[in-house]
């Protein structure tokens, strides 16, 4: 999530978009809801790294007593200081590496954010070290067979999840979901990412979590790890 309206990894140029697109269209953070309770301790603080809009800082303020919500985007931090303030949440436009805090946190939580960063080993080894003794990490991010799936399979997804997203969320918000994956701003954004296969992503996560648990979310994979 580098800055710049012409870099096609910025969300600046769509953060509004972005942020609708992620309220119609969210499996990672329906997972993560499902799972959070019974994966980590209610109460303390947890960071949300790579917080977009802020949709799972908000849900994580329900149970944590302080959340930092922290992005490189400042158009989606503004979104979400704009359309989910809380009082428990604080929310700083902040590359990842400069997330410093000597106390800690319960919870360490990034959802298809890691991608992203330039050098993905120190960002695992910075993230370990702000979980405190006891605390829980659960990152979680895409996967594919290669780096950087072809356009055509982004538009035929589109299309294939058309008529499931009608009968979800009406023909309203189903069209504009179809008419925001097909956008070139977006297909430029996904077309600039890079992904790793899952036995990449485990032996990269689990070097710098030794004894992390990893669960196959399909077009995702997560991880869990115990600071015991």
């Amino acid at each position: 999530m580098r800055g710049g309206y012409a870099d096609p990894q910025s969300f600046d140029a769509f953060a509004g978009d972005y942020d609708r697109y992620s309220d119609l269209h969210d499996p990672l953070g329906e997972w993560l809801s499902g799972r959070v309770a019974e994966l980590a301790p209610a109460g303390g603080r947890a960071l949300d790294a790579g917080c977009g809009s802020g949709r799972h800082a908000q849900a994580l303020a329900d149970t944590y007593d302080e959340v930092l919500a922290a992005d490189l985007s400042r158009s989606l931090i503004e979104t979400a200081r704009l359309r989910r303030p809380h009082a428990r949440v604080r929310y700083e436009a902040l590359d990842l590496h400069h997330v410093a805090d000597d106390t800690g946190f319960d919870l360490v939580v990034s959802l298809a954010a890691l991608h992203h960063v330039p050098d993905l080993d120190k960002a695992l080894e910075h993230l370990r070290g702000l979980v405190r003794p006891g605390g829980t990490a659960i990152l979680v991010d895409n996967v594919a067979a290669r780096p950087t799936p072809p356009r055509w399979a982004y538009v035929t997804g589109a299309a294939y999840e058309l008529p499931r997203d009608i009968a979800r969320l009406g023909r309203r918000d189903a069209w504009w979901l179809y008419r925001f994956r097909t956008s070139r701003p977006w297909l430029a954004h996904l077309l600039s990412d890079r992904y790793l296969t899952r036995t990449q992503f485990e032996r990269h996560y689990g070097a710098a979590f030794p004894g992390a648990e990893f669960t196959d979310l399909g077009f995702a994979h997560a991880m869990v790890w115990h600071n015991i």
